[in-house]
């Protein structure tokens, strides 16, 4: 009996033990917390993980919430889980203040986040920030404060600068836009947001890999395209922006190159500034930017060769395929001007390899094509008529690849239409009858079929 007593006062001493140093997450510092405590969190974790893959929501809430509050330092799964809890009540809930409710519960769970995890290598404070904001848009709609989303994003591009995650750049540049559309004082502090973004983006470009690149582009591409259709990057505020920093930076590679990318996207090639900030920096480093500018300057002087030349040094130096696509274009034309049809579509064809939806390309071989008609067969007016059938072709393509180019292209389908020969020309030249492959050769090499 005594032996009894003897075990059940120290199981009693050793209970009041771990109660004593039972505490939480939150209480001791601690991911998971002490004594119980920890172990608790360690149970709710695992119920709520198991609830929510199992697809019983409501179930897992409850666990979950005490986790969330009781050790939330103990795993990214709070937060990865909670996202999809919030989320899962919101498309519940049918009152919009509860509603906006759960966005701000939300937005804390991310704030928690990067209090505990902001700091992970690969999945940052910047990640979490993107992916904070991406959530935010999409829940709430019209409602969006887009001074909000520059507060949440102007800390972490200071902080991780170039090493900023690619969409929490994207979204400071887009907020930083809403806030000039809204303000016309924010009108120069927005281009400034533009040309850091953009800086960082470029920058990462040079080291990102393929699928990289491609990631980035598609963030940067609609990011300089809302820069350029905005109307708020006018030659003359570009002018303001940089002429000081000109004489100062003029050494200044990376600025230069900045300078000359963000003059381009808001065409102002033709600004002296320009020219002399493309010479500056392809004395001190030969880049595609600095090339297309001499390039520029070599085509206002009339001197097609240089400009060619440079073109085609740009070519070997663009670090995009948009860059490559934009400079064989530019030589296609040149040469399509010099009616010299064959280079011109050699180098129209390169840019479309580039960029499959440079419709204007296609186009513009399309109409190389209809004006070649009387020179391939100058004592044949029938053949000379037939010649629109591969013009129309090239034509329907150049619509299909590119909206931009679609009404243009139309407008020429309807003309050469009228070229075409009649029932009645066809009639009295069988070899030229409907569905028959009819050749041309001369530069065009290509056969098209008689509709």
């Amino acid at each position: 009996m005594k032996a009894i007593k003897v075990f059940l006062t120290a199981a009693l001493m050793f209970s009041g033990a771990v109660a004593a140093s039972a505490q939480t997450g939150v209480a001791s510092g601690t991911p998971y917390g002490k004594g119980e405590d920890s172990v608790r969190c360690l149970q709710n974790i695992s119920l709520f993980t198991s609830y929510i893959k199992g697809g019983a929501m409501k179930d897992a809430v409850e666990f979950w919430q005490k986790a969330y509050e009781e050790c939330p330092g103990s795993t990214k799964s709070i937060y990865l889980y909670g996202v999809k809890i919030y989320k899962w009540q919101f498309e519940q809930e049918t009152d919009p203040t509860k509603k906006k409710l759960i966005i701000d519960k939300l937005m804390r769970l991310y704030d928690d986040r990067i209090k505990y995890f902001g700091s992970d290598r690969k999945y940052g404070e910047d990640w979490i920030t993107a992916s904070r904001i991406t959530d935010y848009i999409v829940l709430m709609g019209e409602q969006v404060d887009y001074d909000q989303i520059y507060r949440w994003t102007l800390p972490v591009v200071d902080k991780y600068k170039e090493q900023t995650d690619p969409q929490t750049v994207y979204y400071f540049v887009f907020s930083s836009l809403n806030k000039a559309i809204k303000d016309k004082a924010w009108y120069e502090p927005y281009i400034r947001d533009f040309v850091r973004g953009n800086d960082i983006l470029d920058k990462q470009l040079e080291t990102a890999d393929e699928a990289q690149q491609q990631a980035i582009l598609a963030l940067k591409n609609p990011m300089e395209n809302l820069f350029a259709k905005s109307g708020l990057a006018s030659c003359e505020m570009m002018e303001k922006i940089y002429a000081g920093r000109y004489e100062e930076s003029k050494k200044d590679a990376d600025f230069l190159s900045g300078m000359l990318s963000m003059m381009s996207i808001s065409g102002c090639e033709n600004s002296p500034l320009y020219i002399k900030a493309s010479k500056s920096l392809f004395e001190i480093k030969p880049t595609a930017e600095a090339a297309m500018g001499l390039a520029k300057e070599a085509l206002d002087n009339k001197n097609t060769t240089e400009a060619v030349n440079y073109l085609q040094q740009a070519i070997s130096l663009a670090k995009t395929s948009k860059m490559r696509a934009s400079c064989n274009y530019t030589i296609g034309v040149i040469y399509m001007n010099q009616r010299s049809y064959g280079q011109a579509r050699q180098f129209f064809n390169k840019a479309m390899a580039e960029d499959p939806n440079m419709g204007e390309a296609m186009l513009n071989i399309g109409q190389m094509i209809a004006s070649s008609a009387s020179s391939l067969f100058p004592d044949d007016r029938l053949k000379q008529r037939c010649v629109y059938y591969l013009a129309i072709e090239k034509l329907e393509r150049a619509r299909q690849m590119d909206q931009g180019v679609a009404s243009k292209a139309a407008s020429l389908i309807g003309q050469y239409r009228q070229y075409l020969p009649s029932a009645a020309d066809i009639f009295m030249h069988p070899e030229l009858e409907k569905g028959k492959s009819f050749y041309i050769g001369g530069w065009i090499g290509e056969s098209v079929v008689i509709r």
